[in-house]
């Protein structure tokens, strides 16, 4: 073989060079990549918003099927289902669609952990101060990120779930 003949199969390659993806054109509405959409209630196609056959949730991120009645159910209806095989069970329904009416004055006769802070019952984790005074989670990384207690208008009645991506817009 000469050199003009390794220059040449150089040239022509059996595997196909990698190209890069198509750029999204705004104009053209079938390309592959559509632009993010703000989470909200999605619509069937008869024009009725979807609801979860299990929960009755009407938002959620992603819109499952039920595989033996293909009838539709939340993104944590049909987790917990694909999962586990049973139905999510209704303590975790509630829990989800608890709207934090309950204030912690309505413990009166609770007996458990309290943040030495802002007195919730309620947390994650519970935490330490320096002094070893017992606090919420939301207290505790508080006070060890800015030295200074955490102010008591920043208390919620509901555990916000951490956020895994930051919106794109």
């Amino acid at each position: 073989m000469t050199a003009a003949d390794l220059a040449s199969l150089h040239r022509i390659s059996p595997h196909p060079s990698p190209s890069p993806p198509p750029a999204y054109d705004q104009q053209n509405s079938t390309s592959a990549c559509p632009p993010a959409k703000s989470r909200r209630p999605s619509l069937d196609r008869s024009g009725v918003a979807k609801k979860c056959s299990h929960c009755q949730a009407t938002s959620t991120p992603l819109w499952r099927r039920d595989p033996t009645t293909f009838k539709t159910l939340c993104n944590a209806c049909g987790l917990y289902l694909q999962q586990r095989n049973k139905f999510r069970p209704q303590e975790l329904i509630d829990a989800d669609t608890d709207d934090g009416d309950t204030t912690d004055s309505s413990d009166g006769n609770y007996i458990g952990p309290e943040c030495s802070h802002c007195r919730t019952h309620h947390t994650s984790v519970w935490r330490r101060s320096k002094t070893g005074a017992q606090l919420c989670n939301a207290c505790g990384v508080y006070a060890r990120l800015r030295g200074k207690p955490r102010p008591l208008s920043l208390k919620r009645n509901k555990i916000k779930p951490r956020t895994k991506h930051a919106p794109t817009k």
